[in-house]
């Protein structure tokens, strides 16, 4: 288990509303709204129907499942993630169909590692953000903020977006309290990659996600 899902069941409570703010963030952006617009109007949206939706997402995980990759999957940067994920190496040396099922795998990966996770959220916690500066003709930017958990402890968040050859702003990264998502996942795959290559990480992920 990496590092950055023990620091998530540690603190299940608290950073639950992080994830919502990594996968959410762009689930119905336009070209036109501003990333930290974006980011608020999600959060929101996300934390409606968590909290509409509680008892049924409870009983019935695949409910939730379904709704994360009908409305927010599918607008994460989830190839470029990928791609960070799997190093230069991996990445430049994978074939499209490599690729392809690795994304595949990953996506279903995050979706179930996280979803559960998120009806743990108390719709107490508060997210804080910071002022976004972004430059003329910027394609990436990085939003800031404060989790404030119901606790009253404060986790800071970078979250990285670009809409780089793209019609809107999507998420790419996350940073959580100095946890790094993605250095994070290239460290705890790094060891299946050396020895059982790209096939075998596909492998591993395709039976972690069937149990």
């Amino acid at each position: 288990m990496s590092l950055f899902m023990n620091v998530i069941k540690q603190s299940v409570a608290a950073l639950s509303l992080t994830i919502i703010l990594f996968v959410g963030i762009i689930g119905h952006a336009s070209a036109m709204k501003g990333p930290e617009q974006v980011v608020k109007e999600t959060v929101d949206s996300m934390v409606s129907q968590l909290q509409a939706n509680r008892a049924s997402y409870k009983a019935n995980n695949q409910a939730l499942y379904d709704m994360l990759d009908q409305t927010l999957l599918p607008a994460l940067h989830v190839p470029r993630m990928a791609d960070l994920i799997l190093g230069k190496k991996y990445a430049r040396s994978a074939s499209d169909a490599q690729k392809a099922a690795f994304v595949q795998e990953f996506k279903t990966f995050l979706l179930q590692s996280y979803a559960t996770g998120l009806l743990n959220a108390t719709g107490k916690e508060k997210v804080v953000y910071e002022p976004v500066t972004l430059a003329p003709g910027a394609d990436k930017v990085q939003v800031k903020a404060s989790l404030i958990s119901s606790s009253g402890e404060a986790y800071p968040i970078v979250l990285s977006m670009s809409n780089r050859n793209d019609t809107r702003w999507r998420a790419y990264n996350l940073d959580v309290a100095g946890i790094n998502f993605i250095r994070t996942y290239r460290s705890s795959f790094a060891q299946t990659l050396q020895q059982k290559g790209i096939d075998g990480l596909i492998t591993d992920l395709r039976a972690k996600n069937a149990r």
